[in-house]
């Protein structure tokens, strides 16, 4: 299955993440292909909220993007979705704003590592 070390285990902590699902590590994968998918769908939907000033929307995906990353142990876009819900909860649109391109940020940094594990996992 997928192993990280150093920098990648604070993108992704693939032994923690296997943790949470028993050791299962083909339910770890269907967990973490979902997620995957879903995370294109959840910037959209923070960006379009920003955009409108719709705060509770942003929270409410701020939430949902929260969960996703703790589901896969993902610390560094987990701490920035609770910094991007902190800030809109606050009102402060300017700061959130900047908070969601940091959440855009490591959602990238994730999945990139994420699709490099899953591909060296497939070569093995």
């Amino acid at each position: 299955m997928l192993e990280t070390t150093g920098l990648h285990a604070e993108v992704f902590d693939a032994a923690l993440a296997l943790k949470s699902v028993g050791g299962d590590s083909e339910f770890l994968n269907e967990v973490v292909g979902l997620i995957r998918a879903a995370w294109p769908t959840l910037l959209a939907d923070i960006r379009r909220a920003l955009a409108m000033g719709d705060f509770r929307a942003v929270e409410r995906t701020a939430r949902l993007a929260k969960a996703a990353a703790r589901n896969v142990s993902a610390k560094r876009a987990y701490d920035s979705a609770v910094e991007l819900e902190t800030l809109i909860v606050m009102k402060d649109l300017p700061a959130a704003q900047r908070a969601s391109t940091t959440l855009e940020q490591e959602v990238e940094r994730l999945q990139t590592v994420l699709s490099t594990l899953e591909k060296s996992a497939c070569s093995s």
